[in-house]
């Protein structure tokens, strides 16, 4: 009975020995290779820059409305050009939300009113 379990136990043993003690693991986070052709812009949703710091190489990760992600080379003037439409489709997203929260107050106050 013990033979099965010693053996099992020693082929574990051995397998952690034999893994390389500085072997570097890549965070999800990190493009590796980057996508070969243009994916639609209409497609994309989102970007993340990757972490210079943690990755080995710099890169653009896209999100497609179907929650696929694509890494983008930055070097590129296609995946410059989505990044720029991206921040400018944000911004104006943000600039809409200020103007709607400061004239909330003004559409309460006439909600309230009674007009005669």
């Amino acid at each position: 009975m013990a033979g099965p379990v010693t053996m099992a136990t020693s082929l574990l043993l051995l397998a952690l020995c034999i893994t390389p003690a500085d072997s570097v693991t890549l965070p999800s986070s990190c493009c590796i290779t980057f996508i070969s052709k243009k994916i639609p812009e209409s497609r994309v949703i989102s970007y993340q820059l990757t972490n210079r710091s943690v990755c080995p190489q710099a890169g653009v990760i896209f999100t497609t409305r179907k929650g696929q992600k694509f890494c983008g080379n930055p070097k590129l003037p296609w995946v410059q050009k989505y990044v720029k439409n991206l921040d400018a489709k944000q911004k104006k997203a943000s600039t809409r939300t200020r103007v709607t929260n400061t004239t909330a107050p003004f559409w309460r106050h006439l909600a309230n009113s009674t007009f005669i």
